[in-house]
């Protein structure tokens, strides 16, 4: 009985050894540094600017984050890396390999977690699950969900332990996803507006953890929302629309952070957190510059695709006289001599009387003199077909309405790129349009050529899906530029008289 009292007293003892021992540990600061990138659209390669300086390329990203691991461990403070979205798609070796190399890549650097943006669905659900599964990185999403629940391949949140503190993790993406891939790739899966499914995850979890990192593919304007209206989120990381935030910005007391996009920028938030007071949050922007130092492994991973890539894409397949922008605001905004030469193409290929593609579908420029195949991959780095259909004047008119209304600051992909219309754009409206040289007729049925994308409605462009008989030509658009770009009389359209916006 004696012994039996003893060991009740001791493990008494030890009960209250342990509680003490947490109190202490709570007491005592901790901190976390959060390595973080956004909207890498695939870029593995260097950009290399006008003036011939290079920023970016994932061996460099990944040798920076290991050099700031290893300065935060000599600190005595832990790291995680983690992505805010789109990590791929955008360049020709993307396509040409959908994600696999960036995946092996991020899991050998310990990518701890990462949240979807729209671009991981563009080569549909089957290739993001084996990416996800096979590398075993956390992909967190707290406002998507399945229709069959053992198509889930996602958590809705993860919890680190800090110190003696616990610091959550979780993710959303912008609900626009459905509309900005092609429609099919997304089927079966909802994706619900992030501030009521942030805030049920909140209210859900009490206790779980004591700061919260959300991981956001929604854009700026939509953090601020969250910052605003969501209880209890410590830090927002984000991405989507390819803000360069040098510090954070604090909306409602909430530090919102974004590192711009294609590597050209690693970010760095320090977290200290205190059972004593509020945590306090830093952050700054660390340029990828050619004096960044490579991961050996990185680099040695990527070689072999890149000479893959090469002897796929490397040859020239035509020449062009001069240089075609793939300026992203120039392609969203108003009329764009690479949108111009790109749906002439089309509108010639189809035998259309006019045709559209819209300016989120064109990706990068295309450069003077020969261009590769990889210059067309990196201009057209989705997979889609060129398709007609008959739209009446009345459809066309509430088109070209649309686009006029959309915002030229952050402008959305749908804007329109044309070919056989001109069309005066002004006070949120489209004035004087004309078709083949004609007033536009709204009763009368144009046949028009689009593509796959937008026939299904893309980017929420609803009246394309309206038409009626519609034609797929099974010819890929980047077919058609290839067979544009060989021509030996290949002219560049001379720009200006499509899109007219008075007053500019």
């Amino acid at each position: 009985m004696r012994h039996l009292k003893s060991g009740i007293a001791f493990a008494w003892v030890l009960l209250l050894f342990g509680a003490l021992a947490g109190l202490e540990t709570r007491e005592r600061p901790a901190r976390l540094r959060i390595l973080h990138f956004n909207d890498f659209h695939g870029q593995v390669e260097p950009v290399v600017s006008r003036t011939g300086e290079e920023s970016g390329g994932l061996a460099r990203l990944i040798g920076l984050a290991d050099a700031r691991r290893e300065a935060a461990r000599a600190e005595g403070v832990e790291t995680r890396l983690v992505c805010a979205g789109d990590l791929f798609t955008g360049t020709a070796f993307s396509t040409l390999f959908q994600g696999d190399p960036e995946f092996q890549v991020l899991q050998k650097a310990g990518l701890s977690a990462l949240t979807s943006g729209n671009h991981e669905w563009d080569f549909g659900v089957g290739t993001l699950m084996r990416r996800i599964t096979g590398s075993g990185i956390p992909l967190l999403l707290c406002n998507v969900s399945a229709a069959e629940p053992s198509h889930t391949f996602w958590k809705p949140w993860m919890v680190a332990r800090v110190g003696g503190f616990a610091v959550g993790f979780t993710g959303v993406t912008t609900p626009e996803t459905p509309t900005t891939t092609a429609p099919g790739n997304t089927e079966g899966f909802a994706f619900s507006d992030p501030v009521p499914a942030l805030s049920a995850l909140c209210g859900e979890n009490p206790g779980h953890w004591d700061f919260l990192v959300v991981l956001s593919h929604c854009g700026f304007e939509q953090d601020k929302r969250i910052a605003k209206e969501v209880k209890g989120v410590g830090l927002i990381v984000g991405g989507h629309d390819h803000k360069v935030l040098e510090t954070p910005h604090v909306e409602n007391g909430v530090p919102i952070v974004q590192a711009g996009d294609r590597g050209r920028f690693l970010g760095e938030v320090e977290i200290t957190l205190s059972g004593a007071s509020a945590p306090a949050v830093t952050g700054r922007l660390l340029p990828v510059t050619s004096s960044t130092g490579e991961s050996g492994e990185a680099a040695a991973l990527l070689r072999p695709y890149l000479e893959k890539e090469e002897a796929a894409l490397g040859a020239v397949i035509g020449r062009l006289p001069e240089a075609l922008s793939g300026d992203r605001v120039l392609l969203r905004t108003g009329e764009a001599p690479l949108g111009d030469f790109v749906a002439d193409a089309m509108k010639e290929a189809s035998k259309a009387e006019a045709a559209f593609i819209n300016g989120g579908a064109l990706r990068a420029g295309l450069p003077a003199g020969g261009v590769t195949g990889r210059d067309l991959y990196a201009c057209l780095p989705f997979f889609d077909s060129l398709t007609t259909v008959l739209l009446t004047g009345e459809q066309i008119q509430a088109l070209l309405d649309r686009c006029a209304s959309m915002p030229r600051e952050d402008p959305p992909g749908g804007f329109l790129q044309v070919s056989g219309i001109e069309a005066v754009y002004e006070k949120g409206g489209a004035r004087s349009i004309r078709i083949g040289g004609a007033p536009l007729d709204p009763a009368r049925a144009y046949r028009v050529a689009c593509t796959q994308f937008l026939l299904s409605g893309g980017d929420g462009l609803a009246e394309f899906k309206s038409g009626l008989d519609a034609r797929d030509y099974g010819v890929s658009l980047q077919e058609i530029l290839r067979r544009e770009l060989a021509r030996p009389d290949l002219r560049i359209p001379k720009a200006g008289g499509r899109i007219v916006r008075a007053g500019d």
